[in-house]
């Protein structure tokens, strides 16, 4: 063949032809032992070939002796007619196969197109029936088809499963992985994203397979389909499988045959996701909306009349929403005045008139009243005769004046299925001649929900005129005791300020009188000198006058300085910023609040511990308004400490920090005590104005919060607090350079 001969000839000896059978038995196991007798008992093996394009024939002989020219000649012709014959074969198998891809390509357009054809998700189930009718065409032995969607959150199989026919479905079920072993294994095969799983069931196995089926599942069986074996094939996708049961193993043909129509499936299944998506979104815009006109209607009542207009809203939002309901209406339950006022509808969504009902008017009312206290869904069902009976209890308490009215029509419901919703204010009412599903239920809770945001609204409003004088009033008197304390607050402030003044502008002015003092005696020496006629004596003296001067002029700067600040401090705020050095400022109101305290109360000491950073250069700040803020934060922290050695007694000695710090393009200034700390429940509140933790009379509460507004708002800086109970409080100013 390799040498493109179609023609040859061979002729084995006796020993030649049993080292060749020798060879060729070793892969031909289990020829009879009279056959192998025979063949190497033969004399010898002669036989002539044909090979032609797609086939080859051969005879052979055992006695040895080559065939004829005439016999080779008859064997050729007979190869060329078998050629004919084989090519004949292959271009009816071609076309077969062809009429099958046709057929196949067919079936699985069937399922495309009606797949295509979903306008919804309900119709799923259409189109696995379709799927099953396709397969059923296309395989000749069908048994039972199924269609599994898989669920990773409760381990489960979601099965729509055929008739022992496969045609059509019989049943839709869940089945879960722990209730049947095969039903786990299908499950890891889709887990695992396996191409196809085929499970062999058969002894035991298979009987307890047939009581799942049947016994927990209820799935009927012919008796005889279940044979000694049952197959249960799957093909997977990407959501779950399609299978076939069998009691054959299923061919290649077949398995492929599901391969195919499990790709179809899967474009199928994403089609049905899209479209449950797709409705899903529709029915939240729709209950949004219907959400928002229920808000933003009752939120523009104002007034009881307004209340009319209620049911007829609901009925509305009901229809819109797709809940089935003959009857709706609301309860609105007044607890002080132990009143349910009942806003109804008729049938056609106009407004009755209001019932206004006792608590214990009837049993209706006091299970409404009970449930909604509770905060559960009641539910209750009227015959014509109980519906009946209640409109004429209704008449006799003079709630209803007209049965037809109430009724909406002339005959009362033959059956009315009551459900009262729970919301803050009371209940709303949906009744229909059937139970609500839970899917309904859903919708109408969330509408009780929108409704009750909406009426507690039209309340606050209905409140809103009575509240607004007082509120008016209020506000007046809020705002004048607010001056008042702010004025105290900084008369309080400016008082502690001008004791530590006081001290802190006695020291430059004792350096004055000294150096004036010491100045004119020196005027004396000079006099004196020049009457000796003592130049040089002279021109020493007049140097000392010059440095003495030079400090009266220092001193009396400082003087003037302090004076300046605290001028700065009682005019309140400029609004100007002015580049300023924060150690100096701080440095020069640590010395004013301590010498302050000092002032009131001649017991008080503590130990101050400085920690300045000397690159600091000045950064742009109202400079009145820091010094407030640290004056308020050191004077809070003086009395913290100092709290604290009141009540430890002498052997605790109370300390106050302070340091500045330059960060990266900011200044960060420290106020730190040893005092108790602020406890946690309060720490929330320090900067809330009027907020105070001293005793009353010795604090406005407004410190804290006139120091957070300068820090935050003023200067877009930040203040911070640190504390620990027992070990102390450091509050940490931070300002943009």
């Amino acid at each position: 063949k390799e040498k493109r001969q179609d023609f040859f000839t061979y002729l084995l000896a006796f020993e030649e032809k049993n080292k060749f059978y020798q060879n060729l038995f070793k892969y031909i196991p289990g020829v009879p032992e009279e056959s192998l007798e025979y063949y190497f008992n033969c004399p010898g093996l002669a036989g002539s070939g044909v090979l032609l394009e797609n086939v080859g024939l051969y005879i052979e002989n055992f006695s040895g002796t080559p065939y004829t020219d005439v016999e080779n000649k008859t064997l050729m012709r007979f190869g060329k007619v078998f050629q004919q014959t084989y090519t004949r074969f292959l271009d009816l198998q071609k076309a077969e196969a062809q009429a099958r891809e046709a057929q196949i390509e067919a079936a699985l357009e069937r399922v495309r197109s009606r797949s295509m054809a979903m306008h919804n998700s309900d119709e799923l189930a259409e189109v696995a029936s379709v799927l099953f009718e396709q397969i059923s065409s296309l395989t000749s032995a069908p048994d039972r088809f199924n269609i599994a969607i898989a669920n990773e959150e409760d381990k489960s199989l979601d099965v729509w499963i055929t008739d022992q026919e496969g045609h059509k479905i019989t049943q839709r079920f869940i089945a879960k992985t722990g209730s049947s072993p095969v039903v786990a294994e299908l499950f890891q095969g889709w887990k695992k994203q396996e191409d196809h799983l085929i499970l062999d069931l058969y002894g035991e196995k298979l009987e307890k397979w047939i009581r799942y089926m049947g016994g927990e599942l209820g799935m009927p069986f012919k008796k005889d389909s279940v044979k000694d074996h049952r197959f249960v094939s799957s093909v997977y996708f990407s959501h779950g499988f399609i299978g076939v049961t069998t009691h054959k193993e299923p061919d290649s043909e077949t398995m492929h045959l599901l391969e195919r129509f499990s790709k179809v499936f899967q474009q199928t299944y994403t089609r049905f996701l899209d479209l449950q998506k797709a409705e899903a979104q529709a029915k939240e815009a729709i209950k949004q909306a219907s959400l928002d006109r229920v808000r933003g209607e009752i939120a523009s009542m104002r007034t009881a009349d307004d209340l009319n207009r209620i049911t007829p809203i609901i009925w509305r939002e009901l229809t819109i929403l797709e809940v089935p309901f003959i009857r709706c209406g609301v309860f609105i339950i007044n607890e002080e005045t132990e009143q349910t006022h009942v806003y109804l509808s008729t049938p056609d969504g106009k407004a009755l008139g209001v019932l206004n009902l006792a608590f214990d008017a009837n049993e209706l009312t006091s299970n409404t009243v009970e449930h909604w206290k509770k905060k559960r869904v009641y539910k209750e069902h009227w015959n014509r005769e109980e519906f009946i009976n209640w409109t004429k209890s209704m008449m006799k308490l003079g709630q209803v004046q007209n049965a037809e009215t109430y009724q909406g029509s002339s005959t009362p419901p033959e059956s009315l299925n009551l459900h009262f919703i729970p919301f803050t204010q009371g209940m709303l009412y949906v009744g229909d001649v059937n139970p609500l599903t839970d899917e309904k239920l859903d919708l109408v809770k969330t509408l009780a929900e929108a409704f009750s945001i909406a009426y507690a609204r039209y309340e606050d409003f209905k409140n809103l005129e009575e509240a607004k004088n007082k509120i008016e009033l209020t506000l007046s008197e809020l705002k004048s005791a607010q001056a008042q304390l702010i004025h105290s607050e900084k008369m309080a402030s400016l008082g502690e300020l001008t004791a530590g003044i006081a001290h802190e502008i006695k020291n430059p002015l004792n350096f004055v009188n000294n150096f004036s003092e010491i100045s004119a005696e020196l005027l004396n020496e000079v006099k004196v000198e020049l009457e000796k006629n003592d130049k040089e004596e002279v021109l020493a003296i007049l140097k000392d006058l010059k440095s003495n001067l030079e400090k009266i002029n220092q001193h009396g700067k400082r003087a003037d300085s302090i004076v300046k600040g605290m001028l700065l401090h009682s005019r309140g705020t400029s609004g100007e910023k002015a580049l300023t050095d924060i150690n100096d400022l701080l440095e020069q109101y640590v010395n004013l609040a301590y010498h302050g305290m000092r002032a009131t109360n001649k017991e008080f000491n503590i130990t101050i511990e400085k920690d300045y950073d000397d690159t600091l250069e000045k950064i742009n700040v109202v400079p009145q308004d820091i010094s407030r803020v640290f004056l308020n934060i050191i004077n809070n922290a003086c009395y913290a400490a100092y709290d604290k050695q009141k009540k430890s007694g002498n052997d605790f000695s109370p300390i106050i920090r302070v340091s500045t710090k330059k960060l990266d393009g900011k200044v960060e200034t420290r106020i730190g005590d040893n005092g108790n700390g602020i406890p946690k429940d309060i720490l929330d509140k320090i900067f809330q104005p009027f907020f105070t933790t001293k005793p009353t009379g010795e604090g406005t509460g407004l410190g804290l919060s006139l120091s957070y507004d300068i820090v935050t708002k003023v200067h877009n800086g930040d203040l911070k607090v640190e504390t620990k109970e027992g070990e102390g409080t450091e509050f940490i100013i931070t300002l943009n350079i």
